[in-house]
This record gives structure tokens, sequence and C-alpha cells, in this order.
């Protein structure tokens, strides 16, 4: 595998990511299918080890992505080898809300 920076951040990340849309399966809101579809929680947990054994270091997913499910999924894999891996997650829907996102700073 290759690495190179990202950016200016010095932040070492794998020339080859792991996109993990697919990973979180089934989604829809209000009646709305906008997941990926039915996926294998055992095909899905390979795959990410796969990628982490061959080098993979840049994991990039989302909360909408099976509403968590694609972040849980990371997490089994990934959590005891966590502080080498950089996972890249989207933030900010609200769902229930009038315009569906909030871009407000987070504080602890």
């Amino acid at each position: 595998m290759q690495y190179r920076d990202l950016g200016r951040t010095g932040i070492r990340v794998s020339v080859i990511g792991f996109g993990a849309w697919a990973i979180g399966g089934p989604a829809e809101a209000s009646g709305t299918p906008f997941g990926w579809g039915r996926t294998s929680d055992d095909e899905s947990l390979a795959a990410i080890r796969r990628a982490r054994d061959l080098g993979v270091t840049f994991f990039d997913t989302a909360d909408s992505y099976g509403f968590g499910r694609s972040e849980s999924l990371l997490g089994i894999v990934l959590s005891r080898t966590r502080q080498s891996m950089i996972i890249a997650t989207k933030v900010g829907v609200v769902r229930g809300t009038a315009n569906g996102f909030d871009s407000s700073p987070c504080t602890p």
C-alpha cells in the first residue's frame, strides 16, 4: 500500500480509501429509500478486515449510511487499531427538522 499526506494536516493516509456507504445497508426517510440496499453484516465485516489487512488506513463513512450502521461496523473491526486509522465521517444531518442540516460547531 502507498501512503501520502492528507493536504497540509500532517496526517498520513493510504492512497486507497474504503468507502463505507454500501455497508450501511438499507435506509429510508419519510418513505423515500436512499440507502444502498440489503447487505450482509458478515460480508461487510470481512471487507473491512480485508481492507485493513491490505494496509488501508482511510475509511469514509457518514451517520446517514444505514443511520449509523456503517459506523458501527467500522467500530467493530477497527476499535483495536483505532489510533492508526483515519475515519472521515460526515455529520450535520438532523432528522425531523425543516431544513435537515445543522452545521454549528459541536461542543463536548
